[in-house]
């Protein structure tokens, strides 16, 4: 389970906000994904977990379609539901024949603009340049988000 400021990077994209994620797990790189893409939002950190809970079952045909649909399925959930998430556990990515299996879940607290420091508002995940893959021993994702 991840909680808090994740370590991500800031990608420079014409009109959207992209991130770049590493670490040594899939699962743990899926967390860091869904805490960084939520810390463009909002100040992640002031963010408790619970009461609020969205857990979330996908399959997709693969990782970079698994990511951006995890990531969808959160940021859809977060606006629809008035909710700051606060941990992110992914416990399985389960690469198969079928598809890519994602199990996990978002613990959050209703979002409070003032407390939270609500900064910008992401639209959608999008599947332009998003890449997952291994570099350097480490798993990493580049993920663009619509502004």
């Amino acid at each position: 389970m991840i909680r808090g400021r994740p370590d991500y990077e800031l990608i420079e994209h014409t009109a959207d906000v992209g991130i770049v994620v590493r670490a040594e797990s899939l699962e743990r790189l899926f967390e860091t994904a869904a805490a960084a893409m939520f810390d463009l939002m909002y100040d992640v950190e002031s963010a408790r977990p619970g009461p609020m809970v969205h857990r979330v079952a996908l399959r997709e045909d693969d990782l970079a379609a698994a990511l951006a649909a995890w990531l969808g399925e959160l940021l859809s959930w977060a606006m629809a539901e008035g909710a700051a998430p606060g941990a992110f556990e992914v416990t399985s990515v389960a690469p198969g024949r079928a598809g890519v299996d994602v199990r996990g879940q978002v613990l959050a607290e209703p979002l409070d603009p003032a407390r939270h420091r609500f900064e910008t508002e992401l639209k959608a995940v999008t599947y332009h340049g998003i890449d997952v893959g291994r570099r350097n021993g480490n798993w990493e994702a580049r993920v663009i988000f619509d502004v």
